[in-house]
């Protein structure tokens, strides 16, 4: 069995650093007014306020178990030595092939790819919402590639994550620790994300778990002793129970709420594709 970790800022977007983390600016973004949110009402109708331009420490990084790579992207805040990870757990991307085939989502570290879902994800949804929670955290970003496993070996190998973690860590000098461990999942990456959860809760401390707008509104499971959020627009599922519901009338004040076309495929697009990932783990991060 061989497995590694090693760092990959040059190749990707042509930096490096001591360190292996590098200052990347996160632009500002519209939050949900956590004041005015009322849990369980269908009728509170959130309000919203903006964070902030900041700036946060980003570190890519390939993992390799066996020949099977995938690679990892890490953000912290600018300061400070987060002491809990934050581990995402996409959707699935195989429904995005006519996107990614272009950018080589083939080859695990094909650098168009890697910068796609860098900026797409890490930088101005995932990261930026962790960033503007406050939370002393650090974001573990799995980037998935094409195969039957689009997580490779994270799927199912938790001691594998631990060491990845462990590698980070060191080629960080030490910048942040992962005795506390949370994770969440959006979509269709609901499918894996139990199973993951399942191997991941063996070698790892998971203190919380997070289910934004799962298919078919599945339910995730929970490590023992952790806390579950789970969030529901209506859009991908029903409103069943065990979930906060989110449907279209609570989004009345949001900026493209009044623009979106008013019919099922619109009403799916905006609640599924455009609210609830860009929103809601701020609003898990900043509620109790």
């Amino acid at each position: 069995m061989s497995q590694s970790v090693r760092p990959i800022n040059l190749q990707i977007i042509g930096m490096t650093s001591p360190t292996n983390l590098i200052n990347q600016t996160i632009p500002a973004i519209t939050v949900i007014d956590v004041s005015t949110f009322r849990a369980g009402d269908v009728t509170n109708e959130l309000t919203f306020q903006t964070a902030s331009q900041t700036t946060g420490r980003l570190g890519i990084f390939a993992a390799e178990k066996d020949g099977i790579e995938r690679a990892v992207m890490m953000l912290l805040p600018a300061g400070g030595t987060p002491s809990t990870v934050l581990i995402c757990v996409t959707q699935s991307f195989g429904q995005a092939h006519d996107v990614l085939d272009p950018l080589g989502w083939r080859d695990p570290l094909s650098v168009p790819f890697v910068n796609f879902a860098l900026l797409k994800h890490v930088i101005n949804r995932w990261g930026a919402q962790m960033l503007a929670s406050g939370r002393n955290m650090a974001l573990m970003y799995i980037l998935r590639a094409q195969g039957s496993n689009e997580l490779g070996p994270f799927a199912h190998d938790g001691p594998f994550l631990r060491f990845v973690l462990g590698e980070i860590v060191t080629l960080t000098t030490n910048a942040f620790s992962f005795d506390d461990c949370q994770a969440f999942t959006f979509s269709s990456g609901i499918f894996g994300f139990n199973r993951f959860l399942a191997a991941a809760s063996g070698s790892l401390n998971i203190s919380a778990v997070y289910s934004i707008d799962p298919s078919h509104s599945m339910q995730a499971s929970a490590p023992t002793g952790a806390r579950r959020k789970q969030y529901a627009s209506g859009a991908a599922g029903g409103l069943v129970a065990g979930f906060e519901h989110l449907p279209m009338p609570r989004w009345a004040n949001e900026d493209e709420f009044l623009t979106h076309p008013h019919n099922h495929h619109g009403d799916f697009e905006y609640l599924h594709n455009r609210v609830m990932p860009l929103y809601v783990l701020n609003l898990a991060l900043r509620t109790p």
